[in-house]
């Protein structure tokens, strides 16, 4: 009998047995479920895939198909159930292929995406692609194939569109007149037409798919075809490169061979690039015909005489030539695009408008005188003739604007005014002349015939008498004042015919001064006059006619004594100048002259007409001759003066005639 211990033992193992058949019983249920899962979620994928399910048997017939296959196919699995796949495949006549399918199957090859097609009753073909594997038993005995099959029908007929619409695409992108080509996004040539295969020149016989955009920038560059490159190539490619990576707006380039294209480059949706290039070189001829003539037409109508604007309704400048600009002087401001009120000041440019108006009005052409004072503050007078600009249809639509300088007409027209004035009052001067050498003349000949018969009929007995010397006085004076006059008339006229010569030297032109002050210093005192001069004591030497600045002194102290009432003051000074010239003034205390008469002395024969001036002879001719002489040594002569408190007159000789530094020579006039 069994020990307790024993039976304890015992009662253990079947203890461990129980829980053993307990843990074995609870994985087999859990595998049962995994199972379970498997299977649904198999069948779940079944039923979700496009693919159906299939077996053969060993004589290579359908044994069993999913459902599937009525699902993607519209087939019934009834329909297919034991019959080979050379049956339902009878619609497909590529024999070779059937012919390497037979072969793997008849091996007990595995096989893959097999494709045939499939000829349905009623004439509907379909495309399928079936894989499988053989089967074997456990002693390796053939019992068939199972595998899985696909329709591929949508997929051909979406290839078979995409194929036609290439081939479309191709036929179309072939007609275009312009080079296309389609790069990848890769940057590798897809489709082109033979427009661009041409662009290559020398170099088409090499294009085809598959070549980078880079190679074909530098197959250009091999054959010479891009100017803008030539010396510069590897910096021509990156600037092409740039541009072709990052296409902003079209470009146009000159080719080889004279012609121009036009370059536009497309990003696609698909990250690749559309390019044309376009032929252009027939706009370009004329785009250049059209610039030469514009430039040509411009250049005529900035060689114009005169000023041309256009506008249009509003008063906008549409074109400004040279003339115009000059004119107002607007150079280097742009007036396209402006209006009068941007360039002259309002009351100008409303006149301007206002002018405007009245042809946009009309219709008719105006005249009209301007003034307008430029940008550079001076004057400038025009003569404006405002048109009509009209359309096609005889509308007006702008107005035109001829601007003729009258400037130069307008200061003639001055100068016409001013020499009738002077011409009349030359001829004044003349017939007062006249009258006065008329009395000048025959006063002092009267005295000298009146004189000379009495002294040579003896009326007052023997020419002894003392009387006789008084007479002879009178003779000897008349004589004198005829022979100034006439030497002032001849003076005068050698120096108006150019006939008058000068004989220059060095001379102190202090001891003139002195030597003219004795000459008049008696007809001063006469007259109750103070005369005076003002030398310095280094005033330096002077290059000039001695004659001609001796009569220069006398003439004008002459007058300063003459015009100066009794208890004046004359006065002679010489003095250097700032400038280096020398200064010989005279200053009197007399009636002095306005600024009209100071006009009138200066002209030959000018005399003004007083009380004083008519109490003293005189032909007119002093001041205009010392005028003259003045000029003659590359000098001029001043007039100030004032009426009643006195004349300054101011005889300058150039800085080139002073000292020994002269560089006059010898010269006439």
């Amino acid at each position: 009998m069994p020990t307790k211990a024993e039976l304890a033992a015992e009662l253990a193992r079947l203890q461990r047995r129980v829980e053993e058949v307990e843990r074995l019983e609870a994985e087999r249920a859990q595998t049962a479920a995994a199972l379970q899962e498997s299977e649904a979620r198999l069948r779940d994928f079944a039923a979700a895939a496009s693919d159906w399910f299939w077996e053969m048997d060993s004589e290579l017939r359908f044994s069993s198909i999913s459902e599937r296959l009525r699902e993607v196919t519209g087939v019934q699995p009834a329909a297919v159930i034991g019959k080979t796949r050379q049956e339902i495949g009878a619609g497909d006549t590529d024999a070779d292929k059937w012919q390497a399918h037979l072969a793997d199957i008849q091996a007990y090859r595995p096989f893959r995406d097999f494709r045939y097609i499939y000829a349905a009753p009623n004439g509907d073909r379909q495309y399928w692609s079936i894989s499988g594997v053989p089967l074997f038993d456990e002693f390796g005995s053939f019992l068939g194939y199972r595998g899985t099959g696909r329709n591929l029908t949508d997929e051909y007929r979406a290839r078979r569109m995409a194929f036609e619409a290439q081939d479309l695409l191709l036929q179309a992108i072939e007609h275009f007149s312009s080079a296309v080509a389609l790069f990848d996004s890769e940057d590798r040539l897809l489709l082109f037409n033979d427009s661009y295969v041409q662009t290559f020149g020398p170099g088409a016989d090499t294009i085809g798919p598959g070549m980078s955009f880079e190679d074909l920038v530098r197959l250009q560059l091999k054959h010479g075809l891009i100017p803008a490159a030539f010396g510069r190539e590897e910096e021509w490619i990156l600037e092409r490169m740039a541009r072709h990576r990052n296409p902003i707006e079209e470009f146009e380039t000159e080719r080889a061979d004279g012609t121009w294209v036009r370059v536009r480059e497309e990003r696609t949706a698909n990250g690749g690039m559309f390019l044309t290039v376009t032929d252009i070189t027939e706009t370009k001829t004329i785009e250049r015909a059209e610039r030469e003539l514009r430039e040509r037409l411009r250049a005529v109508i900035d060689h114009l005489p005169a000023g041309l604007v256009l506008k249009d309704e509003h008063g906008v400048h549409l074109l400004a030539n040279q003339q115009l600009m000059e004119l107002y002087g607007l150079q280097g401001r742009d007036v396209i695009g402006t209006t009068a009120r941007d360039h002259f000041p309002p009351d100008v440019a409303e006149t301007v408008a206002a002018h405007d108006r009245i042809v946009l009005r009309t219709g008719i052409p105006m005249e009209a005188e301007m003034e307008v004072l430029r940008l550079d503050g001076e004057k400038v007078s025009c003569m404006v003739t405002r048109f009509p600009v009209l359309d096609s249809a005889g509308r007006v639509i702008g107005i035109g604007g001829i601007h003729m300088n009258i400037g130069e007409i307008k200061e003639k027209e001055q100068q016409l005014r001013v020499a009738r004035d002077e011409a009349e009052r030359a001829n004044h001067a003349k017939s007062a002349f006249l009258a006065n050498m008329s009395h000048e003349l025959r006063t002092p000949l009267n005295a000298i015939i009146g004189f000379s018969e009495i002294m040579e009929q003896g009326l007052f007995g023997p020419l002894g008498n003392p009387q006789y010397r008084g007479y002879a006085e009178d003779i000897r004076r008349s004589a004198s004042h005829l022979l100034s006059i006439i030497s002032d008339i001849l003076d005068l006229s050698k120096i108006e015919a150019g006939r008058m010569e000068l004989h220059e030297e060095m001379i102190d032109l202090a001891q003139v001064v002195n030597s003219c002050r004795t000459i008049v210093k008696e007809s001063a005192v006469n007259e109750g006059l103070a005369l005076s001069a003002l030398l310095p004591k280094d005033l330096p030497p002077l290059y000039a006619d001695k004659r001609s600045v001796r009569q220069i002194l006398l003439n004008l102290l002459s007058n300063a004594i003459k015009f100066t009432p009794s208890g004046g003051r004359v006065m002679v000074e010489a003095k250097l100048e700032s400038s280096g010239g020398l200064a010989l003034v005279v200053r009197d205390t007399g009636i002095g002259m306005s600024g009209e008469d100071i006009e009138i002395v200066l002209q030959p024969f000018g005399q003004v007409e007083s009380a004083h001036t008519r109490s003293h002879d005189g032909t007119g001719l002093g001041l205009p001759i010392t005028k003259s002489l003045a000029e003659m040594h590359g000098g001029s002569m001043t007039v100030e003066s004032e009426v009643g408190k006195g004349t300054v007159i101011t005889v300058r000789f150039p800085a080139a005639r002073i000292g020994s530094s002269a560089i006059f020579g010898r010269r006439s006039a």
